[in-house]
């Protein structure tokens, strides 16, 4: 590591040496090449787990699945060798006894971004995350980024980020985070606020060209106006749209998802249930998002 990253707050990403990992050491390289910032890539093997698939393998059963992970650890540290060449970055790799997502949060002081795979592993993949993704989004202090094996982590395709903001304290801190992070690889911000069952005089407002549907409208890009505005402060050369959809959260957010590199949001807010550690609005986006998912965990400590 030269002597200028060491000021600089590393990528720290979690790998396990499978294939739901690679996605997202993958894109945690180009975002330390794009930043300037070095790449520290942890892999974690907890003693229990290796002692469970052990029970009754016997002496040679043991010796093949201590060689396995010796295995997979020397091709990981292969892997981060390569990538560290390939982008010119300074990149290494970690490895810990224990816990995955207790390595990852022991980076959270230092990391700028901590950042993981979903883990996949599930006949039910589509609604399981990965307990390693869920661990580190709901408890970790620092931005997480959380990336899905089918994600296409190529580079910046789309030159645009979005994030999705309700006006609650955590989408506030997610817009804050979202200009800082478009200023930082210089990419626009869509800055979205969805609405449904609105109801008004007793009806739920399902007419476009009423006056109910309008002021609605008016109310809601009033409030993102004024939570950019804030948001932006800093960074007024960050180019913000603003876009006010009817639709459910999720579905509404996925559709404009497949236009972005990254879409941001907060740990809680956007209708999830006050207390909880990580929203379910927010835990559906990382599952399902056709690109990587930075959450602005920590808004509340």
């Amino acid at each position: 590591m030269t002597e200028g990253s060491r000021t600089r707050r590393p990528v720290v990403v979690g790998a396990d040496g499978g294939r739901t990992d690679g996605s997202a050491v993958r894109w945690s390289a180009r975002h330390a090449q794009r930043t300037g910032r070095p790449l520290v890539v942890v892999h974690a093997s907890e003693p229990e787990a290796l002692a469970a698939q052990a029970v009754g393998a016997g002496a040679t059963g043991i010796t093949a699945l201590l060689d396995a992970e010796k295995e997979r650890t020397d091709e990981l540290a292969v892997q981060v060798e390569a990538l560290g060449a390939e982008l010119g970055i300074d990149a290494r790799l970690e490895l810990r006894h224990g816990s995955p997502v207790r390595a990852l949060l022991e980076h959270q002081d230092e990391a700028v971004l901590l950042v993981v795979g979903t883990g996949r592993k599930s006949a039910l993949r589509e609604w399981v995350l990965g307990t390693t993704s869920l661990g580190v989004s709901a408890h970790a202090h620092c931005p997480v980024v959380v990336v899905n094996p089918e994600v296409e982590v190529g580079g910046l395709i789309n030159e645009r980020i979005g994030v999705a903001v309700d006006g609650s304290v955590d989408s506030r801190a997610a817009a804050a985070l979202a200009v800082a992070y478009a200023a930082a690889i210089g990419t626009s911000l869509v800055a979205v606020n969805t609405w449904y069952l609105e109801v008004v005089g007793g009806y739920v407002v399902t007419e476009p060209d009423s006056p109910e549907w309008q002021r609605i409208e008016a109310e809601r890009t009033a409030m993102l106006q004024e939570v950019m505005a804030e948001a932006t402060r800093r960074h007024p050369e960050v180019d913000v749209e603003l876009v006010v959809r009817r639709g459910p959260t999720v579905s509404t957010v996925l559709d404009l998802a497949s236009a972005w590199d990254v879409v941001v949001v907060g740990s809680r807010g956007l209708g999830s249930v006050q207390g909880r550690l990580l929203g379910s609005v927010s835990q559906r986006l990382m599952r399902l998002s056709p690109c990587p998912v930075l959450v602005a965990t920590g808004a509340r400590r």
